[in-house]
């Protein structure tokens, strides 16, 4: 996965980005949206978000 992808044009949030929060605590989807602000403007990025999310509170058990 290519970490430089960004995720969420508005804040310009990176695949890594999510990584980041969810390696700093966060486990749903709204805690990575507080912390990142990725998907709070258009919402256009929130399922890729999400499923971002998933993996990788999945890949820390």
């Amino acid at each position: 996965m290519d970490m430089d992808k960004i995720v969420c044009n508005c804040y310009s949030i990176t695949n890594g980005g999510i990584k980041e929060a969810v390696d700093n605590g966060a486990t749903t989807l709204d805690e990575v949206m507080e912390v990142t602000g990725a998907g709070t403007i258009c919402g256009a990025c929130v399922d890729d978000v999400k499923r971002l999310v998933e993996q990788f509170v999945a890949e820390k058990k």
